[in-house]
């Protein structure tokens, strides 16, 4: 090959970074919760502070039915309570402290938090058996229905349990769909099969399941990458020499300067 077949044949490595980069969506995970409580309103402004584009927040019901942003099953890790986040009224929910003076918020709080500080917003529907997913698939659709037609592109759904995120999206044609896979699960299965097939716009792989040939297959078939989750600089820079289209993580400030930094050109390291 001739230098200029060589240059043509290659690409330019800092100018598709900076595309990537330019492109890039970084959702703080469960708030930017390496510096406040998980999961809170705290957390959330502090990540819109930082520079996130997004939130990503769980979702689970209490006793009566409400809807609560809380990761564990459990209370005792990140609340004052102890036992079932299930087993409590909402009432008993909202006196628990979840750190720093924090409670746990409810959806309707999220979604107003969100709606205000016109973020991007992912909320993954938790649930430890596919009895709970459903039921907590079907008490959020009334929240997802009463979402303004103008605002509902910024509401992204996604969940481990894809037989009640594929319910969610039957009901609710509209509605932005992710589907959630972990590396035990996933690591020989094909992770494109159950997006494609509930027309969902995004797969949201764990790091090690992330490969460039993932990110092509999955470009090639019109869904975007977005990965749980990227801490480290050396693991965010991978993923975005990889082409993702979006990450979570606890440090959205880190992935702010390096997507900065990369979007300008700029050498990294």
């Amino acid at each position: 090959m001739t230098p200029d077949e060589l240059a043509r044949a290659e690409p330019d490595a800092p100018r598709a970074l900076a595309d990537v980069a330019r492109r890039l969506m970084i959702y703080a995970h469960r708030g930017a919760r390496a510096h406040a409580p998980e999961n809170t309103l705290l957390a959330f402004r502090l990540a819109m502070a930082l520079g996130s584009d997004g939130i990503e927040c769980d979702v689970q019901r209490s006793a009566d039915g409400g809807l609560v942003v809380i990761h564990d099953a459990t209370l005792d890790r990140t609340t004052t309570g102890k036992g079932r986040v299930s087993a409590r009224p909402l009432s008993g929910l909202g006196v628990l402290d979840a750190g720093r003076g924090q409670r746990i918020p409810t959806l309707e709080e999220v979604l107003a938090f969100a709606r205000e500080s016109a973020c991007w917003l992912n909320l993954e529907l938790k649930a430890e058996t596919p009895e709970e997913a459903r039921a907590t698939g079907e008490a959020m659709a009334p929240a997802l229905a009463a979402l303004a037609e103008a605002w509902r592109v910024r509401v992204l759904v996604s969940s481990f349990d894809l037989a009640a995120l594929l319910m969610l999206k039957r009901a609710q044609p509209w509605l932005r769909v992710a589907t959630l896979h972990g590396v035990r699960e996933w690591r020989r299965r094909d992770i494109l099969a159950p997006a494609l097939e509930m027309g969902a716009e995004a797969i949201h792989p764990g790091v090690s399941l992330v490969t460039s040939g993932l990110v092509r297959r999955a470009h090639d078939h019109g869904l975007r990458v977005n990965v749980w989750t990227a801490n480290r600089t050396s693991t965010i820079l991978g993923l975005m020499e990889l082409g993702v289209d979006g990450l979570f993580t606890d440090n959205p400030e880190r992935v702010v300067i390096l997507r900065t930094l990369a979007a300008s050109g700029s050498q990294l390291l």
